[in-house]
Formats: C-alpha cells, sequence, structure tokens
C-alpha cells in the first residue's frame, strides 16, 4: 500500500483525487489548515498544518514519515516550492504538482509543454509574481532542484458542480436574469477540464509513475462564440453579450487571444481526455437547476 501525502484534498478536484485513491486502496494523508471540513472519517489520515509557514509544527509530523507520493495542489510560489525541498528532501519518493495553463506566455494556437521550460527558467525577483509567474517560479524550483522525481500537470479553468469559485454558475447567472456579459472577443479559443477528469488525470499520472510535464484538458478548445451558443441552447434562454476592450467589465472566461492547452502528450501515452460536448451542456443544464432551486 502506497503512502500519499496531498496538499489541498478538502475541496474541489483534490477531494475528488482523494475519493480516487482511496477506492485504489491508497493510505491517504491529508495535510490540512483544517479550516475545511471533509467527510472521509477514519478513511484517510489527517494532518494539521499551515502550507506557507515554515515554522508551524505540522512540518515535524510530515517529517516523521517517508512519502512514496506528495500531491500538492496548494504550491502557489517559489516559497512554497522552497519550503517542500527544505522540509520534505529526502522523504519524497515522488512529488506531484498542480499546475496550470497560466504558465504560458504569448500568442500561439495552443500551448504545448515545450512552451514553458522550468528547467531553464532564470526566476527574476523584480518580477510581479502573478498567479501564472507563481507558478512558472514553484515549477523551476522544484524541476531545477529537487532530489525526487517532479511532475506538473498544467489544466485550465476548472469546472464542476462543486467549484467554489463558481465561474461557470456566473454566466448561467447572467442569462437567467437577463443581464449583460463582456468578453473581449469572440473569436478567441480557450480549454476546460471538468474537476472530475482533472482528478482521473492526477491519479493515472501518479499510479503509472510519470514524471515531466503534462498538459491535460478537454480534447476540444473552442471559441467564446462557440461557448454562448452552448450557454443559450443548454439554458433555453438568449445571451446578452457585448464584446469589448474594456477591462473593467470582462467575464471570468474573457481571452483577448487563443488561450487552450494542446493535450497530444497525455493521449499519445494513454490518457483518454474527455470530449467537451459530452459534459459542459449538461454541466450548464444541472447548475441551472440548482441556481433556479435556490430561487
Amino acid at each position: 500500500m502506497k503512502k500519499i501525502l496531498v496538499f489541498g484534498g478538502t475541496r474541489f478536484f483534490g477531494k475528488k483525487a482523494v475519493e480516487l485513491l482511496l477506492e485504489k486502496n491508497y493510505e491517504v494523508t491529508i495535510a490540512t489548515r483544517g479550516i475545511h471540513s471533509d467527510d472521509f472519517g477514519d478513511q484517510v489520515n489527517r494532518i494539521i498544518i499551515d502550507r506557507a509557514d515554515g515554522n508551524h509544527k505540522g512540518w515535524s509530523a510530515l517529517q516523521q514519515e517517508t512519502w512514496d507520493v506528495v500531491l500538492d495542489n496548494i504550491c502557489f510560489t517559489k516559497e512554497d516550492a522552497d519550503l517542500i525541498l527544505e522540509k520534505l528532501n529526502g522523504k519524497i519518493r515522488h512529488y506531484f504538482l498542480t499546475s496550470t495553463l497560466a504558465v504560458y506566455e504569448g500568442e500561439k494556437s495552443g500551448y504545448s509543454e515545450t512552451d514553458f521550460d522550468p528547467w531553464n527558467y532564470q526566476i527574476d525577483p523584480k518580477k510581479e509574481v502573478t498567479y501564472g509567474e507563481g507558478k512558472r517560479q514553484a515549477e523551476a524550483v522544484l524541476f531545477q532542484q529537487a532530489r525526487f522525481p517532479v511532475v506538473a500537470l498544467r489544466i485550465p479553468i476548472v469546472l464542476d458542480t462543486d467549484d467554489y469559485t463558481e465561474r461557470l454558475h456566473f454566466y448561467i447567472r447572467k442569462v437567467l436574469q437577463e443581464k449583460p456579459i463582456y468578453f473581449y472577443q469572440k473569436d478567441a479559443k480557450t480549454s476546460f477540464i471538468k474537476g472530475s477528469e482533472a482528478a482521473k488525470a492526477i491519479v493515472w499520472l501518479i499510479e503509472n509513475k510519470k514524471s515531466g510535464i503534462y498538459n491535460a484538458s478537454a480534447d476540444q478548445a473552442i471559441s467564446i462564440a462557440a461557448f454562448v451558443d452552448w450557454l443559450e441552447e443548454s439554458l433555453a434562454q438568449k445571451a446578452y453579450v457585448s464584446y469589448t476592450n474594456d477591462q473593467e467589465n470582462q467575464s471570468p472566461f474573457s481571452v483577448s487571444h487563443d488561450y487552450y492547452l494542446k493535450v497530444a502528450k497525455i493521449e499519445a501515452e494513454g490518457f483518454p481526455t474527455g470530449n467537451l460536448i459530452d459534459w459542459l451542456k449538461p454541466l450548464m443544464i444541472q447548475l441551472k437547476k440548482a441556481i433556479e432551486s435556490e430561487e
């Protein structure tokens, strides 16, 4: 039985990954601040720790074990990565980082794994640390300095019924309330992944002992215009959409150029990426029902 330590295992796709790992009889320990409860009961072990605090006593508890796998869903910065190396080098056999589409920069018709190279990325201490830059720096620290195998899964916007950011909910509420929605341009393509599919990709990479970089998303990138069409079809209601360069009112999925992942690598190695239309429209309908029942 493999011992797996999970940072970020009480919510959303991190929780779904824990559920899958338990189904496969892994011994799971959740490292948690104790803010969000879970319903795993005695199926998991728990260690209370503030992931970002190097002085927290929880690190001592983690250092008492050797972990076959560390799954880190909440490593967002260079400092977070530095703490992993400082506290757990010699205690990890394989490290898994949940990364993001946001590490990629520049306008391209889809991003492949080689479009950002963390092994040769030089961290500029003067650069503003946005979400994407934080992940770039975290990847750079881990791939350049870790003494254990590292795999990073880069994923786009994650959607599901339990998405606590409620980004898809935003659009459904706007349509139901007949309120305007703003995007930069209609032809820009973007990509998504369902929360349950993100969890499956995580577990697949762990079980197959992968290392390096992998993109994962639904196998189809769609334009903003197509997304709006699907929204209207699923809700059977018109969406009032405006395309504008005004930054202030842009909506969560708005992009000014193509911004999606290519997934040929993970598909070629055997992971079946889901078909976007198979789950996104049903999810829209499901969320509509849930939102209407709240009112």
